[in-house]
């Protein structure tokens, strides 16, 4: 089967970027360990800010402390993840247009999308992930009742659905570097990106919340995996989220494709 047999290969391909990453990495692990402890300082920002919330209320649009701790907890994981796998790759790319890199990324014996997004495996952001997992084990433990197999289950699968909406809006975005000269605004747009996974969707109005729900889908990066662990999430949110996914990876194929297309390599 030559779909199976490209994707193993594939597979193979990332799991030795992965090895060469970490191997590296490890010949300077005193870089590592600051990063785990500037995470976990930042975090402590993050979780003193919350308990101030909390020291004059209850709950914060219908979520308890512990609740928001979950929250705040998967937003470390996921955007550590994210940093780990490819977010740090894909912000390289407009540099790599504009001073003409990008011709080794085309010349690679697989998809320059795959390769430009997958190609180093930034070992230092695991230290999010670490911090962020610590948390998210503190304040599971502090429900009332613990998510059953089944909402642990549904967890995973729109945790990896949030995965790829919000890949597919990176690669959307940094297609654009392929139309304009210089496109140096790419963090900015991260940034704005990874704002309001901090925080519980139902605080916005009803007009910003479906936006960040279905026009830029940041809800199903963090918001709806802690609403299943939270008890939360209905089976429609699952079905929209398996839809949004689909909609929004076919864009970003479109996207890079067309920008594809545009690009005048730095040798014509």
């Amino acid at each position: 089967m030559p779909f199976l047999d490209n994707s193993l290969h594939l597979a193979r391909v990332w799991l030795a970027i992965v090895r060469v990453s970490i191997i590296r990495e490890m010949e300077f692990r005193a870089n590592f360990i600051l990063g785990l402890v500037r995470q976990i300082a930042w975090l402590g920002i993050f979780i003193l800010m919350i308990k101030t919330v909390f020291a004059n209320t209850t709950s914060l649009a219908g979520w308890g402390q512990n609740e928001v701790l979950i929250i705040l907890s998967l937003s470390r994981i996921i955007e550590g993840f994210l940093n780990t796998v490819f977010s740090r790759n894909v912000a390289e790319v407009p540099q790599m247009i504009q001073a003409g890199t990008f011709d080794f990324i085309l010349t690679k014996p697989m998809p320059a999308q795959l390769y430009a997004s997958f190609r180093r495996f930034k070992v230092d952001s695991l230290a999010n992930v670490v911090a962020g997992i610590v948390l998210l084990i503190y304040a599971l433990t502090q429900l009332p009742t613990l998510p059953s197999i089944s909402s642990l289950l549904i967890f995973m699968l729109v945790s990896l659905l949030g995965i790829a909406v919000f890949y597919s809006l990176l690669i959307i975005v940094v297609s654009l570097a392929f139309l304009l000269e210089r496109f140096e605004g790419f963090y900015a747009f991260t940034n704005m990106f990874s704002e309001p996974l901090t925080v519980p969707f139902d605080i916005f109005p009803r007009g910003p919340r479906l936006i960040l729900t279905y026009l830029l889908p940041l809800a199903f990066v963090v918001f709806v995996p802690a609403q299943a662990l939270t008890h939360r999430l209905q089976g429609w949110q699952v079905i929209v989220s398996i839809v949004i996914t689909s909609i929004f990876l076919l864009l970003a194929h479109l996207a890079w494709r067309s920008g594809i297309r545009r690009y005048s390599s730095a040798s014509s």
